[in-house]
């Protein structure tokens, strides 16, 4: 479904070129405010302060889909680990992030996707951009503030190439696309150090047409199929200019962060940076450039690909695990290493998702008085919180350290649940921890609500859109079949004590807004609106 770049072999010739300018790469230190938290920078090759150089909001964009298929989780790995660090930079550092996404939805994928289902191409990407929407929804992914569409701002593209045409940095080739004279570019080759072995396949076919197998497309000349006019010719954009172009739109000359998979990095990123740096006139586009690792299937050593036919698609997860489960093994891997996909790291992602369930229905119960404890001390506990809160503090300002700021966490509430759950016996009963109890609670679950698990600000009666949700219908029919055996009893007996359950239960139901109605063969229930009355 996603543009995820090409797989890409490149000649000695083409790669001495890149060698010649990889010595010209330098991160430039924004001006601003310097914060604690410190990021990977690819350009840098360390970790650098994370720099605000606007102090009312920071500028995310991230690459979107190219809408031919279904999101698969390759996909959704990349989306829901940007989420995680978006959150974080909301929720810890309270800073406000205004996001922005594109749509790719004209590319040969989609027009041959189209031809194959014999549907118009503008039918297939609107119908997979609305599932790719639906998709990150049910995993808790927040969208972005701005969604852009490339097909809405095919003038706006044009009007990109053409001022990068008469800085002269760029030239119209034999076939009559426009190519990035990238030679002429001094800081190319910032991102990424280019292997012997790396050459873009489709770069190779069209050199023909190029003065260098390094120079790239803004603009691809077409004759058949889905074009839009140019003063080139007909045609339709290239990769690398739609973001460049939609990402100025939005933010102009400068983007604070830009997201997107590690293989998005070269060449893609790359030569956004390039066309970026030239159409602005500026030495650097993008302060700090965010790739995450790629997904694969266990024991399989190249990515999760629709081209390799090795995808699970969210929908197929889902029906065996939650999105929180999902997040959980994402959260467990640093943002950008690789993953392995596979029902172990499910299953481990689930056991620790569920020990944190366990932990805040303990705490619950605790502090409304259903659960008592054994062998809780306040000073220790207020002790453990102030080492977990700095512990996970610095975690996170090292360039997102989440792994380690859940296992924190699961090391705090091990001995709280151990100590609730204690059955008394000769060691004396707390006489009460509610305080430090209820603090650690509290911290635990703005932790994990700062990395986005839905759980965490759930309503116990919501129901959930994944494999845990329940079937409302059924669960209240068995309720009212509960409640008519009770009945039954009570006219057996003439058991007026039993008759009172029965009315206090249908009292109960009506107060959280489900009316039950008895008749001769049964009873119903329908949903009714909560009045005054029925609280006295």
């Amino acid at each position: 479904m996603l543009q995820v770049g090409h797989q890409l072999r490149r000649p000695e010739k083409f790669f001495q070129l890149i060698r010649q300018t990889s010595t010209k790469r330098n991160w430039l230190k924004p001006d601003g405010i310097e914060t604690d938290l410190r990021i990977y920078n690819c350009v840098a090759k360390r970790n650098v302060p994370f720099i605000l150089n606007n102090q009312y909001f920071v500028t995310w964009y991230t690459c979107g889909p190219t809408v031919y298929d279904s999101c698969h989780l390759g996909h959704a790995s990349c989306y829901v680990k940007l989420d995680i660090l978006q959150r974080i930079l909301r929720h810890h550092f309270n800073l406000n992030i205004v996001s922005a996404m594109n749509i790719t939805d004209i590319d040969d994928k989609i027009i041959a996707k189209s031809e194959n289902l014999g549907k118009d191409w503008r039918e297939v990407a609107r119908f997979y951009e609305a599932e790719f929407w639906a998709d990150l929804k049910k995993l808790n992914v927040l969208e972005p503030n701005v969604k852009a569409r490339v097909t809405d701002h095919i003038p706006k593209i044009i009007n990109y190439i053409e001022r990068i045409l008469k800085k002269r940095l760029a030239y119209i080739g034999d076939d009559n696309s426009v190519y990035m004279d990238v030679k002429s570019v001094k800081n190319y080759g910032k991102l990424q150090n280019i292997s012997l072995d790396d050459q873009d396949e489709g770069e190779q076919l069209e050199k023909g047409f190029k003065k260098s197998p390094m120079d790239f497309a803004l603009w691809k000349s077409r004759k058949t199929g889905p074009t839009f006019p140019s003063p080139w010719g007909n045609g339709r954009p290239a990769w690398h200019i739609e973001c460049s172009t939609l990402a100025d739109m939005i933010f102009g000359d400068n983007v604070h962060i830009h997201a997107g998979g590690i293989d998005l990095r070269f060449p893609h990123h790359e030569n956004e940076e390039c066309q970026s740096c030239v159409y602005h006139d500026n030495k650097q586009w993008v302060n700090y450039w965010l790739h995450t690792g790629h997904l694969s299937m266990k024991g399989e050593s190249q990515k999760m690909s629709n081209s390799l036919k090795n995808t699970i698609t969210v929908k197929d997860m889902l029906e065996k695990y939650t999105g929180d489960d999902f997040r959980m093994a994402c959260a467990l891997s640093n943002y950008r290493s690789a993953m392995e996909y596979s029902d172990e790291l499910m299953v481990m992602a689930k056991s620790n998702l569920n020990k944190f369930k366990g932990f805040r229905t303990d705490c619950l119960a605790y502090l409304s008085g259903k659960k008592t404890a054994v062998g809780l001390d306040d000073s220790a506990i207020f002790e453990n919180l102030k080492f977990a809160q700095s512990h996970i503090d610095s975690s996170i300002r090292d360039d997102f350290n989440t792994a380690r700021s859940i296992a924190t966490l699961m090391d705090q509430i091990s001995s709280i649940s151990r100590c609730i759950n204690a059955q008394p016996g000769s060691e004396v009963q707390t006489a009460s921890s509610l305080d430090a109890v209820a603090a650690v609670s509290n911290y635990v679950s703005f932790i994990l609500q700062s990395f986005g698990f839905a759980f965490v600000t759930a309503k116990e009666h919501e129901v959930n859109n994944t494999t845990e949700q329940f079937d409302l219908n059924a669960l209240l029919e068995d309720i009212l079949n509960t409640r008519k055996s009770i009945r039954e009893k009570a006219v057996a007996d003439k058991n007026d004590h039993l008759f009172k359950i029965c009315d206090d239960l249908r009292k109960c139901l009506l107060q959280n807004g489900i009316d039950i109605r008895d008749h001769s063969k049964g009873s119903s229930w329908s949903f009714t609106k909560r009045t005054i009355e029925q609280e006295k």
